[in-house]
């Protein structure tokens, strides 16, 4: 098979450039030769990760000059975000897209994917049998921990907020951090937190066990759940408000945290929202997107940062990351998967958004049936 692997283009309101991961690293390119398969990269592509043309060359790369060269000439495109408007238009009858899609909220996008007959394989959705989904769970981590990261600089006086320490020393008191969400990111953000010795209060909604075993990893932690008198505790005097929980779909007409609560927060507090769902669990970020050239907006009194792919600024950890979770599947693509054979509820078929020219993920289908009525 012939794999193709184009420069990131996402851009933000402004036209300035939010993407800077690569979706093959030059040792998935050395995996996949090895395969028997052929590889095209764009020149460029893996700059902003670190990864120039001669490494890929060295790993058995062909570099071609031009986006549009790599999408006339593979037979599957292997990358990280989801086809920007400029993109479409290059996609061939019967291709594979291979990389995060995101169909849901993007009509257009998926209206052309299926024009043109695209099979649409999205990362996000492929899952296992366990019920976990394997090219989510390390962009969890990695936005859960770059996320407190920030929460901390946030705090500094040279950011403009008045200057306080994640930790403790004699006669100084830590920062307080309310983590909402025990799962993959949320973990994450906890775990950076109690290195950095502040007051960690973690808030989960049903899992005990998780919960349970998160207070046996960090010891002083506190896990709570998400009860409206629980997280008005937890919010009391808390220096950074870091929500990393999805918000289930079943509750998207519902809030965990109004805006009135953030008035509990210290005066000079910090709302990081690494799930930056449109319809989420904050109401202060619900409809709110910033983004990494402009990461943060004031909103009720308080500094937020709402940044949809938070990973990309740690362009080469995170590209490495992503390709340790997505190459095995790519490896079972290019071996010749084929999704009218594949079978119903295994975990490339679940990742299935449209192929063929019909949608096939249910979830994205009854969305795009309900708007096209």
């Amino acid at each position: 098979m012939i794999i193709g692997t184009d420069k990131e283009r996402k851009v933000d309101s402004q036209g300035r450039i939010v993407e800077w991961r690569v979706g093959v690293t030059p040792g998935a390119v050395e995996r996949l030769k090895s395969l028997g398969h052929a590889c095209l990269i764009e020149s460029g592509a893996g700059a902003a990760a670190g990864y120039t043309d001669e490494e890929y060359l060295r790993s058995g790369a062909e570099i071609v000059a031009t986006q549009s060269e790599v999408y006339e000439r593979s037979d599957m495109i292997y990358k990280v975000k989801e086809p920007q408007k400029d993109e479409r238009a290059l996609f061939k009858k019967g291709q594979i897209l291979f990389t995060y899609i995101h169909a849901g909220n993007r009509a257009e996008m998926l209206g052309n994917l299926l024009q043109r007959e695209v099979v649409g394989i999205a990362y996000e959705d492929v899952q296992t049998a366990e019920g976990r989904l394997p090219m989510l769970e390390p962009m969890s981590i990695i936005a859960g921990h770059i996320s407190q990261q920030r929460a901390y600089q946030y705090l500094l006086t040279d950011t403009g907020n008045v200057g306080i320490l994640s930790g403790s020393m004699a006669g100084v008191p830590p920062a307080k951090v309310v983590v909402v969400g025990t799962g993959y990111a949320g973990e994450a953000a906890i775990r950076l937190a109690r290195a950095s010795g502040s007051q960690v209060v973690a808030l989960f909604k049903d899992n005990f066990a998780r919960a349970e075993r998160i207070m046996l990893t960090y010891p002083g932690v506190i896990c709570l759940k998400s009860t409206p008198d629980n997280v008005r505790v937890a919010l009391y005097g808390a220096h950074v408000l870091n929500n990393c929980m999805t918000w289930p779909i079943s509750m998207r007409n519902e809030v965990l945290i109004p805006t009135a609560m953030l008035e509990l927060m210290d005066s000079h507090g910090i709302v990081m929202d690494v799930s930056s769902e449109l319809q989420g669990g904050l109401e202060t970020t619900r409809g709110i997107h910033t983004s990494h050239a402009e990461p943060t907006v004031k909103l009720a009194g308080k500094t937020h940062y709402v940044v949809p792919n938070i990973p990309a600024i740690a362009a080469r950890s995170a590209s490495n990351a992503l390709v340790n979770a997505t190459l095995p599947w790519a490896e079972k693509i290019a071996k010749g998967w084929d999704w009218r054979n594949a079978r119903h509820g295994t975990p490339l078929y679940s990742g299935l958004t449209c192929a063929g020219g019909k949608v096939i993920n249910p979830i994205i289908k009854e969305w795009f049936e309900s708007i096209s009525r």
